[in-house]
């Protein structure tokens, strides 16, 4: 067993992060673990008491170079509150988690899988609840996170985490490390190993267990020991000796047969010519800096010495891809090159498909993490092989290697490998697979075409009881040769070790999504499918504990077995519900609707006085003891008869023709020729007669010690000035925003651009970050830049309608507006969860102004006619923001000094507010049919949060804009943040004047 489980262990007392209510950021203080990278721990909010690891039971089965580690932890806390927990960790190549379980209400429970941003979603809900869920997903690459909640306060909480890994192998033995290693001390510990199939006793040393001696059993050798009050430090190395014939096991899953084949295969090896001329592609972002940069100089320095003379196109690559830098290697001599890899500033996000082949290059040599998280292209085709290196402990290897292998080169990981080992495979072309096939077998799969430590890794479906698999292998000087490997389900024969099992089915699905994974994009649904099927986390699938049978029926997740008859029972009750809940929801839209479009179209007073009691100060609002929907403020409803107006006097947008037919109306496509009526023109350009508005934003002007720095540098120093501050605040989003406005305000876009693009590297698909980079892109005018992001967020969170609205809005700045409309309506047409009042709304008066102004031809046949109706503004407010459960208000006080606000939502001269968001995200909005002369000011009041945020501080977008709905609009966006509760800041002001 390798180092990532001593990991996991070794910081296992403080596995949780910590979280409730209120809270601020806490940089977690753990000791370090003496042997690899520790996971990642965030605690949101300090306890009183640290989170206690009372027992820890292990149990190892391992079965030729597969193992299974099975690691029980129990956590007892301390506190007298609840508490949440999550770790994020990495696993190494060849390691995958097969299960987990978790307990609810005292007995264990295993997890089931579930497609990944609906698992978030479904988690995210319940704990709003406070009911017990679980949740394993990846991030990227090989990249976990746990989460687990509740930690009953002065209670335990049970975890079991299952992870298969293959063995490798060392003085030709295999070596199995188990982990031992805690901070401090555990209650109790126990340790289990079975080696199945094993000849002769395996060997094991460890000081802290002292003596762990394997004894014969019926198929193999077992050792076991406990320990109380138990100190262990390092790991325990159990070496196996390693089997020279080919072991292959078997396993009948859901009625098919799947083998998994680990067959010894001899590496001859040959020297080849280095070309002369090779691309360097270079990952400058800002995660390259946790490389390991002394091994990757090493390799190119032996490879160097290979070619001797020659010249190397150095591409670095960030966010963009910058120029290719020309470097010529003399005798060996690459110091130059050297010298300018040294100076390479780490900084931006990763786009790797921002690379330009360069027709000339007879090579490209990629040295990166592969975790590419900028930008959806993909990795441009070449026509010369690629060899792809990883010195990075977080990496994506599966990414890597697929491009290595489809480009016909290699994938080296510096990190496995012995430095002598990895040059070789630079310096020498080897033996390789070039085909497999059996008539009796289909879907065969390999983990690489090339020799792993002597040994390939081939699995698949048998479709016969016995057959024959031909594995033909091209040698370095070019002759061929086939390996015959008969298959049988059932039993052993010959050289052949053929055994049954519990890993095959597993094993071939995990090979298959990894070839799957080379072109993600377009294999979503395979993967998913395979990780449904399988129960795998994946990045389409993760794993899922539910406390409550309703809450797996209502999010139609298949639950365990021993819960699956009341599940079936009450599934059918609950489609019938969900199909009357999507009619329900479009006649609420459809009544929203007429409901604002009556208000549009009332006439208001300008010049009647406002009463003292609704000219309500700030400084009183904040003051009030605010009610929420769980006891108090009624929110009004303004109905059709308090408006005393005409619904159908609003001006309808221009919609689909309509054919009509007995009983029945249709929408259909609109023609290319179609133009808009003169009823949507004139509704675009109602109020553009009367008066003028401007917009005047209160610039956010940072305080803090770097951003004083970064506005008195020269434009020759602020780039050197900005990284020289930036590993102090590597986890700060508020330092990437105002670095990057330092940029934007002195013209420097491309450096403003690639500032920001490090959000996306800070937290592996944090889609709260990722929001606060799209909106920030979008206020820097670079929407072609944002719809990747947004692409992204709309990924993990299609439960949220915000991911629609942010994502159509892009489209329709970049002026994609068919994909706008297409995207928008998802937002008006599916029902959401009640803490996203109004947003149909809010969207709906974004989707009719992009179509009345639009200039195309337009399909809104997929929009009710009922809901086709343009209504245009003087004046409009829209507050967003980062941070789930969290609770801003937007304040916008007129001339008169009469205030909308969440308990105030009409306004005397008309001003309307929308439904109040107190679980996050917004959107809120002011609008104003026609706004009387005089200054409009607009506010931001946090009034408080229940959220687990590691961005620490809630940043929040507004965006003011005047003849809304019309071709005459004007917006401006600003982007502040708030740092404390009942906080309020000025965001800007509307200074209407007569014309």
């Amino acid at each position: 067993m390798n180092t990532l489980i001593s990991r996991v262990i070794s910081l296992a007392t403080a596995l949780f992060a910590v979280c409730l209510g209120h809270s601020a950021f806490a940089q977690a203080q753990t000791s370090q673990p003496k042997i690899g990278l520790p996971p990642r721990l965030v605690i949101p909010v300090r306890t009183d008491l640290p989170v206690q690891l009372q027992s820890v039971r292990i149990r190892g089965e391992v079965s030729g170079r597969l193992a299974l580690t099975e690691l029980e932890m129990t956590f007892f806390n301390p506190n007298a509150r609840i508490l949440e927990g999550e770790l994020q960790f990495p696993l190494l190549d060849g390691q995958s988690v097969a299960s987990f379980a978790m307990d609810v209400n005292g007995a264990m429970r295993e997890a089931v899988p579930v497609d990944k941003a609906r698992g978030q979603a479904v988690f995210e809900e319940v704990i709003r609840g406070r009911i017990d869920p679980g949740l394993l997903e990846i991030t990227q690459g090989n990249n976990f996170k746990l989460r687990v909640y509740p930690i009953p306060a002065a209670g335990i909480k049970r975890v079991i985490l299952r992870i298969n890994e293959t063995l490798s192998e060392r003085n030709g033995r295999l070596v199995y490390r188990v982990p031992i290693e805690y901070a401090e001390r555990v209650g109790t510990f126990s340790i289990n190993v079975n080696v199945a199939g094993a000849s002769v006793a395996p060997l094991s040393a460890s000081i802290a267990l002292g003596a762990f001696t394997f004894s014969r059993t019926n198929n193999g050798f077992r050792a076991q020991t406990t320990a109380d009050n138990f100190a262990g430090r390092g790991v325990m190395d159990v070496e196996i000796a390693a089997s020279r014939v080919p072991q292959i096991t078997t396993q009948m899953f859901d009625g098919i047969t799947y083998f998994h084949a680990d067959v010894p295969l001899a590496m001859r090896e040959a020297p080849r010519t280095i070309p002369n001329l090779i691309s360097l592609i270079w990952d400058s972002s800002g995660s390259g800096s946790a490389r390991d940069h002394g091994r990757e100089f090493a390799l190119l320095h032996a490879y160097f010495k290979k070619m001797g003379n020659g010249e190397v196109r150095l591409t670095r690559v960030r966010n963009v891809a910058e120029p290719a830098q020309r470097f010529a290697i003399v005798n060996g001599n690459w110091r130059e090159l050297r010298e300018a890899l040294k100076a390479t500033a780490y900084d931006g996000a990763t786009n790797l498909a921002a690379f330009v082949p360069d027709f000339e290059a007879r090579e490209v040599l990629l040295f990166s993490d592969g975790l590419s998280n900028f930008g959806d292209q993909l990795f441009p085709a070449l026509a010369v092989p690629l060899y792809a290196v990883s010195a990075a402990v977080k990496a994506d290897p599966t990414l890597l290697k697929q491009l290595a292998h489809r480009n016909g080169g290699r994938f080296i990981d510096l990190n496995a490998e012995k430095p002598t080992d990895a040059a070789r495979k630079l310096a020498f072309t080897a033996t390789r697979v070039v085909s497999i096939d059996a008539d009796g077998a289909q879907q065969l799969v390999m983990a690489s075409p090339y020799p792993d430590e002597g040994r390939i890794v081939i699995a698949g479906v048998l479709t016969e009881a016995a057959t024959s698999m031909h594995v033909n292998i091209v040698h370095p000087d070019g002759k061929t040769s086939a390996m015959v490997l008969p298959l049988k389900s059932t039993t052993a024969r010959g050289s052949f070790a053929v055994t049954r099992g519990s890993f095959a089915a597993a094993l071939w699905a995990r090979l298959r999504i990894c070839e799957l994974e080379g072109s993600y994009d377009f294999n979503r649904a395979e993967i998913r499918r395979l990780g449904s099927a399988f129960g795998l986390v994946t990045r389409e699938t993760s794993l899922i504990v539910l406390e409550r049978i309703e809450d797996y029926v209502r999010h139609e997740i298949v639950p365990p077995t021993e819960l699956r008859a009341d599940y079936q029972r009450l599934l059918a009750n609950a489609a019938l519900q969900r199909k009357g809940d999507r009619t329900t929801h479009l006649e609420n839209v459809v009544r929203m609707f007429a409901e604002k479009t009556a208000w549009w179209n009332r006439e208001f007073p300008k010049d009647r006085p406002v009463k003292e009691d609704v000219k309500i100060s700030g400084a009183a609002m904040t003051g009030q003891a605010r009610q929420r929907a769980s006891g108090g403020v009624q929110e009004r409803r303004f109905e059709l008869r308090d408006l005393g107006e005409s619904v159908a006097s609003a001006a309808p947008v221009i919609a689909s023709p309509r054919a009509s037919s007995v009983g029945a109306t249709t929408n259909t496509p609109l023609r290319a020729t179609d133009k808009l009526s003169d009823a949507n023109k004139k509704s675009a350009a109602v109020n553009a007669a009367t008066t003028t508005a401007t917009i005047q934003l209160q610039k956010w002007q940072p305080d803090s010690p770097y951003a004083t720095r970064l506005q008195n540098a020269t434009a020759a120093d602020i780039y050197r000035i900005y990284l020289d501050e930036k590993p102090g605040y590597l986890n700060s989003t508020a330092f990437y925003l105002d670095a990057a406005d330092a940029f934007f305000d002195r013209g420097m876009n491309a450096l403003g651009i690639r500032v920001l693009s490090n959000l996306a590297e800070m937290d592996l698909e944090n889609r709260h970050i990722l929001r606060i980079l799209g909106y920030r892109l979008m206020q820097a005018n670079q929407p072609a830049i944002a719809i990747p992001v947004f692409k992204k967020i709309l990924m993990l969170s299609p439960d949220e309608p915000q991911s629609y609205r942010d994502l159509g809005l892009a489209y329709a700045a970049d002026k994609q507006t068919q994909l706008a409309i297409n995207t928008l309506v998802e937002v008006v047409i599916r029902p959401w969860h009640g803490r996203f009042p109004e947003i149909e709304l809010i969207t709906l008066g974004e989707l009719n102004s992009i179509v009345a102004t639009a200039t195309e031809s337009l399909d809104t046949s997929r929009i009710d006619p009922r809901l086709l109706k343009n209504l245009p503004l003087d004046l409009r407010v829209i507050l967003t923001w980062d941070a789930d459960n969290t609770d801003i208000d937007l304040w916008v006080t007129d001339p008169d000094g009469e205030t909308a606000y969440y308990g105030h939502r009409m306004t005397v001269q008309g001003g309307r507010m929308s439904l109040d968001f107190t679980g996050g995200y917004g959107p809120e909005e002011f609008s104003l049919k026609r706004a009387k002369p005089g200054k409009y000011k607009v506010e931001a009041h946090y009034f408080g949060d229940r959220r687990q945020n590691i961005t620490g501080v809630t940043t929040l977008q507004v965006k003011l804009a005047t003849k809304f709905g019309s071709v005459d609009e004007r917006e401006q966006i600003v982007t502040l943040r708030l740092k404390g509760k009942q906080e309020t800041v000025f965001v800007g002001e509307f200074d209407v004047k007569e014309k």
